[in-house]
């Protein structure tokens, strides 16, 4: 019979001892290497749980068909488009010196149409983080409004990961605060790309999830800046993207912009 052999209490306490060192300095490591990215990483998830509108990207839309219903040519602010209804409310129309016309139709849609100057986006983002944004990402995304919500729609909290460098995981999370502000609850239905001939833009929602208003974003080439907002009484429960698409399609500039309006 072969003796058995045993370890003593102090060899076993010393293995565990190496252990636990050994574990610590694994520790310290992690946390020097990627405590801080672990901790931004699990805060963008935490954002994508609290806000899953900061999950969506754009993507093109489905549905490319424009309305040929009848309509009325509208003209405000050096800029004229169709609406695809002729029953325009111009007792409750209100024009607004800022750049914003409140159109009310009697059906019980409404739309809100705006304009803006090139990079009020930009210059309205505080300087702290238009520093971070530029040290991320360069001066070149700063250059338009369009470049930049383009970057910011286009964060999400999957792209900030254990790998990510610190600088590049601050940027992140830079963006999607920025993009939990810019979007709202519309968006969880998604956030579409948008291109026309003289515009590229964003339109968050659409008419198949009922939101409460349908936002689009154009940008021209020029650096202005045009947003329509279609809802209603109920909502846009009586708009389809069609007939958002005959509005978008259409809209291009007739002259210098000024708050004068010709409906």
């Amino acid at each position: 019979m072969l003796p058995v052999r045993t370890e003593s209490p102090m060899s076993r306490r010393k293995r565990f001892l190496i252990i636990l060192a050994v574990v610590v300095v694994l520790c310290g490591a992690y946390v020097l290497f990627f405590g801080i990215v672990t901790m931004f990483a699990v805060e963008a998830r935490y954002m994508g749980w609290k806000m899953p509108v900061v999950k969506q990207t754009p993507r093109a839309l489905q549905n490319s068909s424009i309305s040929g219903a009848a309509g009325r040519k509208l003209s405000y602010f050096g800029y004229e488009f169709e609406v695809p209804w002729d029953d325009v409310d111009d007792a409750r129309t209100k024009v607004y010196p800022n750049g914003l016309v409140g159109i009310v139709f009697h059906s019980g849609v409404t739309m809100i149409f705006t304009r803006s100057g090139p990079k009020e986006s930009v210059t309205g983002v505080q300087s702290k983080l238009h520093d971070t944004l530029q040290a991320c990402y360069g001066e070149k995304v700063l250059q338009s409004d369009y470049a930049l919500t383009r970057l910011i729609l286009e964060a999400t909290p999957d792209k900030i990961t254990l790998l990510t460098s610190r600088k590049d995981a601050v940027g992140g999370l830079v963006l999607l605060v920025l993009k939990g502000i810019a979007t709202g609850t519309e968006a969880n239905s998604g956030i579409y790309s948008i291109e026309t001939r003289h515009f590229q833009g964003f339109q968050y929602g659409g008419p198949q999830s009922r939101p409460r208003k349908i936002i689009v974003d154009l940008f021209a080439d020029d650096g202005g800046r045009l947003e329509f907002i279609f809802g209603g009484k109920d909502g846009p429960a009586n708009i389809s993207q069609s007939d958002i698409n005959r509005v978008v399609q259409t809209v291009h500039q007739t002259g210098p912009r000024d708050s004068r309006a010709k409906p």
